[in-house]
C-alpha cells in the first residue's frame, strides 16, 4: 500500500511538473523563433468564434463575482469593462470592496453601478482580507452559477455565452473551468490548454484556475471561502466542490485573462511566500478528513 502511495506521489508530481513546462514553453518558443505563434492561433481560432451569434433555450442569469482592494483604477476599469463587453446579457455583477484606502475605488465603483443596473456593490466597512471580500460578494448573487472574478483580470467577450451554452447542453452540471492565458505588459501569452486531469490530480497543481464556475447552491453547501486560507482561497474552494459532485466540465477555450503583476500569483507562487503556508495548511486539512 505505502509503495502504490508512494507511485501515484512521484506520478502526479511528473504530470505536475510536466504541465507547468507545457505552460512555459511559450518562453523559449518565443525566444528561438521571435514569435511564440499564439496571435496566429488567436487568429485562426479564437476570432472566428468570437462573432458567432447564438441563442439558448435556457437563459440562466450568471453572477459574477468581484472582490476589490486598491488595485490600480486603469486595471479595475478594464477588468469590469470586459464583463459589460460581454455578448450574453444575463449576467449580474457582484462587486465587494474590501475597505480599500485608494479614493478612486468608490468613484470607480460608482460610476460603473450607476451606468448599468446589473452591476451590485457593497463597500466592507472593515478590510476582511480576500476570502471574507469574496464571501461578501458571494452574498450579493442571486443568479443559479457564480462565476469567478479577479480585480485586475479581464474576460473574453464570449466567456459567459459559452458557459450557458454547456449549461444548455448539461443542465445538470454543477461545476465547469476553461482554458486561460496571461496578460503581460497588455498582452495576451502563455495560453494553458487544459483538460479534466481528474480529482487526485488537483491536490498538487490547481489546474481548475480561471475561469472557474459553480452552482451557487453548491458554493454555499460547502461553505463559500474559508477564512485562514487566503493566497489559496479558489483552490480550496475547488477541491471541497469537486468532492461533493461529479458533474464536473472542462471548456476547451479561453475563457479567462489572468494579468501578470506584482499583486498577482500569475506569474508564480513565489510573488506570494504565504501562499506556501496556505498550501500546506490547505492539504493538511484536505488529508485529516481523510
Amino acid at each position: 500500500m505505502k509503495i502504490l502511495t508512494s507511485l501515484k506521489r512521484i506520478y502526479y508530481t511528473c504530470l505536475a511538473i510536466a504541465v507547468r513546462i507545457k505552460i512555459k514553453w511559450f518562453i523559449p518558443k518565443q525566444w528561438l523563433t521571435g514569435q511564440s505563434g499564439y496571435p496566429r492561433w488567436i487568429a485562426k481560432y479564437e476570432e472566428p468564434y468570437a462573432r458567432r451569434n447564438e441563442t439558448f433555450a435556457y437563459n440562466p442569469l450568471i453572477s459574477i463575482v468581484l472582490p476589490v482592494y486598491n488595485v490600480e483604477e486603469s486595471l479595475l476599469v478594464e477588468c469590469i469593462q470586459s464583463v459589460l463587453d460581454q455578448d450574453y446579457p444575463n449576467w449580474e455583477l457582484c462587486i465587494a470592496d474590501d475597505h480599500s484606502t485608494e479614493p478612486h475605488i468608490h468613484t470607480v465603483l460608482d460610476d460603473f453601478s450607476r451606468r448599468d443596473a446589473r452591476i451590485h456593490v457593497l463597500y466592507r466597512s472593515e478590510n476582511g482580507h480576500i476570502s471574507a471580500c469574496s464571501n461578501s460578494a458571494l452574498a450579493l448573487a442571486s443568479g443559479e452559477f457564480v462565476a469567478l472574478l479577479d480585480n485586475d483580470d479581464t474576460l473574453a467577450p464570449f466567456a459567459l455565452r459559452e458557459i450557458v451554452r454547456v449549461i444548455n447542453q448539461n443542465r445538470g452540471v454543477d461545476m465547469m473551468f476553461s482554458d486561460e492565458d496571461k496578460l503581460e505588459g497588455g498582452k495576451r501569452a502563455f495560453p494553458f490548454h487544459k483538460r479534466f486531469y481528474g480529482k487526485p490530480f488537483l491536490l498538487h497543481l490547481n489546474y481548475i484556475c480561471h475561469l472557474a464556475v459553480y452552482r451557487t447552491s453548491l458554493i454555499r453547501q460547502v461553505g463559500g471561502f474559508r477564512e485562514g486560507y487566503e493566497g489559496v482561497q479558489d483552490w480550496d474552494l475547488a477541491l471541497r466542490v469537486v468532492q461533493s459532485t461529479d458533474n464536473i466540465v472542462h471548456i476547451p477555450r479561453i475563457l479567462y485573462h489572468w494579468r501578470i503583476s506584482g499583486n498577482s500569483t500569475a506569474g508564480g507562487e513565489h510573488k506570494k511566500d504565504y501562499i506556501r503556508q496556505a498550501k500546506k495548511k490547505m492539504l493538511t486539512d484536505f488529508h485529516s478528513k481523510g
